[in-house]
């Protein structure tokens, strides 16, 4: 499947082919699937403020997972893009997917990073997300649909540690007459 997807959003089947694509075949399961595909998701919805793929993300008690993952995948299935094996995916149709090259160069060091992770951390940083805590009433409601939108809450994302320094002058002057004074 050489999909053309320069310049635009992915659907949800270019954007697990493109994931696929990418890992290592002992990590090509529906778990890191499904989390490699939301922390990019969100992370280029942070960054870019704009949808990557047309997936949508359910929060369930794993975690967040595209919505309807199980049957995207048996429909790609039938059409011989995938083989299920189990809980792993094994890719029979392994033409890259076209993107751009500004897209490749901000999602791969993403599906990289993550796909290094355990699944103990992949859990635990899913299930940490603001986006999915808010959807799951922490984590009291399960199986709605995570807002995109909320991946501006992720400053995780933002790892640069660009810790600004402010100056003295620019620190708000205290005027210690007009405080109240407590006794201990």
């Amino acid at each position: 499947m050489n999909t053309n997807n320069i310049g635009q959003k992915l659907n949800t089947e270019s954007f697990i082919l493109y994931i696929l694509n990418r890992l290592e075949p002992e990590k090509s399961d529906f778990w890191y699937l499904n989390k490699i595909a939301f922390l990019v998701e969100f992370a280029y919805m942070y960054f870019k403020e704009k949808e990557l793929s047309g997936a949508h993300y359910a929060a369930i008690n794993h975690g967040p997972v595209i919505d309807k993952y199980s049957e995207i995948l048996k429909d790609m299935e039938s059409r011989k893009l995938i083989k299920l094996d189990g809980y792993k995916i094994r890719l029979l149709d392994s033409k890259p997917v076209e993107v751009s090259k500004e897209l490749s160069d901000f999602i791969n060091p993403l599906i990289r990073k993550y796909s290094q992770m355990t699944h103990g951390e992949l859990k635990a940083l899913t299930h940490a997300t603001d986006s999915y805590q808010i959807t799951t009433m922490n984590e009291k409601v399960m199986g709605n649909i995570i807002d995109k939108k909320l991946s501006n809450l992720e400053t995780f994302f933002d790892d640069t540690n660009d810790e600004s320094v402010v100056e003295d002058i620019d620190l708000p002057r205290i005027n210690f007459d007009k405080l109240a004074k407590y006794e201990f």
